[in-house]
């Protein structure tokens, strides 16, 4: 941030100085300079602003949901409208294209406009100003369709829509399905847990337990590799005898809803069951957290979601079937419903899945439920771990 604060004063710097000479030659006044470089760093406000119109006026047109809209130049803070796009929707890579050009050439437009206007005027200090206007215009458009001038550019954004728009919508659902992860995991820990504060100890199972989901969960993360590493820290922590049972409680549930959920979706939406030894793991952690609570609706459902990718319906049924709306976790009970729906897929009972998914309409949970949407669709239903090699067995 800092880096992109000095980078944007030197900028303006450059501009100030820039436009102060040519006003200068051009008016040979110096008053007249000065005031069309006031009114020109005017511009790049107007200008910003008309950018980001740009975009939220298209984005009201394509009906693409608007959930934030910023404007706030030279403060070093990106200004940005922001769309929450159904990855499902109809012609979503097109709509998305000209989403991202609606604010260079809401630009672009300006500064032609400009352009016209500078050569019908008869002032040399007006003729200075709209020029100059034009020129911010100009610029501010172009490079925000330069790929590589920033990660977010609209330009990096149109190409990655253009080249591969049926990736970027996969990625975009992946997105949207990691955000109901955390949520599912965010309400285990406000309702189901009840283990207090950790203590400031670097050995404390429950510290490491939060480093790990703050750390995933902003985005602070290295590779894959160093992922899968520290959930097999935290998963050996689990197991160990000197830790507390309520700590390893936690662990054993967190770790198997953030990979049991991605394990259903992989299998599901991109067809690939989990390997067998991957769902012993994460069944031994689920049944670790429900000997200690077994009560708890947070366990329940860890240990249903590992039943069921162990293709064992009935007993993941069985944990589900009292599930209190009421009194328990509202968000919990909307997975245990759509993990409810999962297991009459595979019970064979239709009517029942779709009671289920009615029930957690409401949930906010789009992506789950279109995983068993899915599995209720599949005929037959789909396999949720791939069998395991006779060396295994």
């Amino acid at each position: 941030m800092i880096s992109s604060r000095r980078r944007l004063v030197v900028a303006c710097i450059l501009l100030v100085l820039e436009a102060l000479v040519v006003a200068l030659f051009v008016t040979e006044s110096v008053t007249g300079a000065i005031s069309a470089v006031v009114l020109t760093c005017v511009s790049v406000w107007v200008h910003v602003v008309l950018h980001e119109c740009g975009h939220l006026v298209v984005a009201k047109l394509l009906r693409l949901r608007v959930i934030a809209v910023r404007i706030a130049p030279f403060t070093g803070w990106r200004s940005e409208v922001w769309v929450r796009p159904t990855p499902m929707a109809t012609v979503l890579p097109l709509r998305m294209v000209l989403f991202y050009l609606g604010g260079p050439m809401a630009n672009l437009c300006a500064a032609m406009l400009l352009c016209a206007a500078a050569a019908v005027t008869s002032t040399a200090l007006t003729r200075v100003v709209l020029l100059g206007a034009a020129l911010v215009g100009a610029l501010l458009g172009v490079v925000n369709l330069i790929p590589g001038i920033s990660p977010r550019s609209d330009g990096r954004n149109l190409l990655r829509w253009l080249s591969a728009p049926t990736a970027t919508r996969a990625a975009l659902r992946a997105g949207y399905y990691q955000e109901e992860v955390s949520r599912t995991l965010r309400a285990m820990a406000r309702g189901e847990h009840g283990l207090g504060d950790p203590v400031p100890d670097g050995n404390d199972p429950l510290l490491a337990l939060a480093a790990f989901q703050r750390r995933w969960s902003t985005g602070h993360a290295g590779s894959t590799a160093d992922y899968v590493a520290e959930a097999e820290r935290l998963a050996a922590l689990a197991r160990a005898d000197r830790t507390d049972p309520m700590a390893a409680a936690a662990i054993g549930q967190v770790l198997t809803v953030q990979f049991g959920l991605w394990y259903l979706y992989d299998a599901v939406v991109n067809g690939v069951p989990v390997v067998h030894r991957e769902v012993v793991e994460i069944s031994e952690l689920a049944q670790l957290a429900f000997d200690v609570q077994p009560h708890r609706l947070s366990a329940r459902v860890a240990l249903s979601l590992a039943h069921l990718l162990n293709h064992r319906p009935e007993q993941a049924r069985s944990l589900l079937l009292d599930i209190r709306p009421g009194v328990e976790e509202p968000d919990l009970c909307h997975v245990a419903s759509l993990l409810s729906a999962v297991a009459e897929c595979h019970l064979g009972n239709r009517a029942g899945a779709d009671a289920f998914i009615r029930a957690a309409a409401d949930g906010g949970y789009q992506q789950l439920t279109q995983v068993a949407v899915a599995i209720r669709a599949a005929d037959p239903v789909p396999r949720l771990f791939a069998p395991a090699p006779m060396a295994d067995a």
